[in-house]
């Protein structure tokens, strides 16, 4: 397993997902952070990972839905898409050989699906089919069945329905899928850490993208981790942890960063 240096930290595309073990203390910057400039914000809060759903006797059945919700982001309660109440959405733990079902309903103004994005699972009927269209007010049942021989890592899921994909996961619907390692690897702790950046005007609400937006992508004012703006993460000297991270960004690269600690890539979107 390379080690990463501080030279050259450790680089996600646009909507990618890595696995990192690290040793104990500190923390990562982004790349880019735009200064808001149309919400008062606070940040600084103990960091918060997603509820967490795990399987049970080879199956997990999990009941999403997407709607337009009022959360707290960064101190001010505001107006975001959201699975289930929360952004983001909840955490998906499975095991190699198992079935996951989800049955979404589309609480949106708009047609929606989902992507279980990287799992190695079939695309067509109702398992990981993209051209699945759950007008608004419906809903769908998904079934994945995951292979025995499925890698283990970090995945995630959001909807991917042409021509509304960019709005659906810039609003906020987005969540993790941990497809757990047979033979677990020793660390003291691990985390999710879902990173995302979002936009909100004066009155608490995403602003309609422009044109320039849609051309040459969007990034958000507020770079978030698990719906956190800079959350706090503590950790005991000389423990190592591993974080599952995932870029849930819409078109923003970034580089991440822990001065002073050592880096293990594990893992990226192709696996282990």
């Amino acid at each position: 397993m390379p080690e990463l240096s501080r030279r050259n930290a450790l680089i996600l595309g646009g909507l990618g997902i890595t696995g990192t073990a690290v040793g104990a203390t500190g923390f990562f910057a982004n790349q880019r952070l735009c200064s808001p400039s149309s919400l008062a914000t606070t940040s600084g809060n103990a960091l918060v990972e997603p509820t967490e759903l795990r399987s049970v006797n080879g199956a997990l059945a999990v009941a999403l839905e997407s709607s337009p919700q009022q959360v707290t982001i960064a101190g001010r309660d505001v107006q975001a898409l959201s699975y289930n109440g929360g952004v983001p959405g909840p955490t998906l733990r499975v095991r190699a050989g198992e079935t996951l079902s989800v049955s979404l309903r589309n609480g949106l103004s708009d047609p929606s699906n989902l992507h279980v994005h990287g799992l190695h699972v079939s695309p067509e009927n109702n398992s990981d089919n993209v051209f699945v269209t759950i007008a608004a007010g419906d809903s769908f049942d998904y079934q994945y069945e995951l292979p025995a021989n499925h890698p283990p890592g970090v995945y995630w899921y959001h909807p991917h329905h042409h021509g509304f994909v960019a709005d659906q996961v810039f609003g906020g619907l987005y969540g993790a899928i941990i497809v757990d390692d047979p033979d677990p690897i020793p660390v003291d702790r691990e985390r999710v850490l879902v990173i995302s950046d979002i936009t909100f005007d004066s009155a608490g609400n995403i602003p309609t993208a422009t044109p320039m937006d849609t051309m040459s992508g969007r990034e958000g004012e507020l770079v978030l981790v698990n719906g956190q703006l800079t959350p706090r993460l503590d950790a005991r000297p000389g423990q190592q942890e591993r974080w599952r991270i995932i870029n849930a960004c819409v078109s923003r690269y970034l580089r991440l960063r822990l001065d002073g600690q050592q880096l293990t890539l594990i893992g990226i979107d192709s696996g282990r």
